[in-house]
């Protein structure tokens, strides 16, 4: 939950970022390549958390269980019976 949050908010203040550094004045100033620059370096930054805020996690394999029967020899029966249940995950 956290994490979209985060995402979302980081690219939130990409656009604004990038809306406020393009303004009609500064794009007709001269030597303005410093604020260029920086825009630049801000974007790339804020791209990078985004892509490293993206990726999914380790790999697990999924789990397989079953409930394998236990049997005990029963004398009363003359022959093995089940007499209770254990997990076995592999």
């Amino acid at each position: 939950m956290f994490r979209k949050f985060a995402i979302a908010a980081v690219a939130v203040a990409t656009v604004a970022t990038a809306a406020v550094t393009i303004t009609p004045n500064e794009a007709h100033a001269k030597n303005r390549g410093g604020a260029v620059a920086a825009g630049a370096i801000i974007g790339l930054a804020a791209g990078a958390i985004i892509a490293s805020q993206a990726q999914r996690g380790p790999y697990y394999a999924p789990v397989r269980c079953r409930n394998q029967p236990v049997r005990r020899w029963s004398p009363y029966y003359g022959r093995y019976v089940v007499v209770g249940y254990r997990q076995v995950c592999y």
